[in-house]
């Protein structure tokens, strides 16, 4: 390890006991140190987060930092910004605008300011690309009611925002089946929901628009690796974007890590992680999300 990455992993988690987590690559427990030391070789890591993880988001940025610790050239991605605000994103990464603008015209997530926030900082003050991945909800709302057929009317302007249309629907026979229930059972509860199959285009268009994104940046950035954060059902399983990934390039070294609170921790993964990731994080529960 550099003398650099050890200094980065003196402050991995500052708020954290390190025993706190534990980390497995399938059955065999891997250190946090084995785990960075291995991403920091990929050209694209994919974290799946759950949103409301508290220790989950201090393990991402303590992952971004490990990487880039390793990797100098390293350049985070993000869900949480679409992809008409990169210049706004740009502009505040670059000094250019205050804090309070940036957040006024970005349309940041309600939880930016504590989840996602200090990876952002640690990209600005490490001068280190910040990718805003997304789809805009508005496009995603416009499939969701009427199928991505409709995006087709869309202006040109519009749709560089967005994945190359049509976006393919071959996806993955367990990822439709995970969709199909999940989408199902939302009809259960709310039955004025949009119907099942143009729920799964929206995810597709998400899940499509990111890789595109991330595709586009390592095109023009060959050397960097690139820390893509996202919900954790948009890569479990390389399903969602890490499939639509390895389908533009079957070259791209891809390594995926999902972090999960665990109600039984410590335990052993059981078999419902089988295959979920390269890298399983297992937490605790946080307190007020048990």
């Amino acid at each position: 390890m550099t003398l650099l990455a050890a200094l980065f992993a003196l402050i991995l988690l500052p708020s954290q006991d390190p025993g706190a987590f534990r980390v497995y690559a399938g059955a065999e427990s891997r250190t946090l140190d084995q785990m960075l030391d291995d991403l920091a070789k990929a050209d694209i890591v994919v974290i799946g987060e759950n949103h409301d993880h508290k220790l989950g988001h201090e393990l991402e940025l303590a992952i971004f930092k490990g990487v880039h610790a390793r990797k100098p050239k390293t350049a985070l991605s993000l869900e949480m910004f679409e992809r008409d605000v990169q210049p706004i994103l740009d502009e505040y990464l670059a000094g250019h605008i205050t804090e309070s603008h940036f957040l006024q015209s970005a349309r940041p997530w309600p939880t930016y300011k504590t989840d996602y926030a200090p990876m952002v900082e640690h990209a600005r003050a490490n001068k280190l690309p910040v990718i805003a991945s997304n789809a805009p909800r508005r496009y995603v709302n416009i499939v969701s009611r009427k199928s991505q057929s409709a995006l087709a009317d869309l202006p040109h302007a519009s749709k560089q925002n967005l994945a190359p249309l049509p976006f393919s629907m071959e996806i993955p026979p367990g990822y439709d089946l995970m969709l199909t229930n999940l989408f199902q059972g939302n009809h259960g509860q709310n039955p004025n929901m949009p119907p099942v199959e143009n729920m799964k285009q929206s995810q597709a268009l998400w899940d499509a628009t990111m890789a595109d994104s991330i595709v586009r940046f390592q095109r023009k950035n060959r050397g960097w690796t690139i820390v893509q954060v996202n919900g954790a059902g948009h890569s479990d399983h390389r399903y969602g974007l890490v499939d639509r990934l390895q389908k533009a390039n079957p070259r791209l070294k891809i390594k995926t890590v999902t972090i999960k609170p665990e109600p039984a921790y410590p335990t052993l993964p059981t078999a419902k992680y089988n295959g979920i990731a390269d890298y399983l994080i297992l937490t605790p529960p946080d307190p007020k999300n048990p």
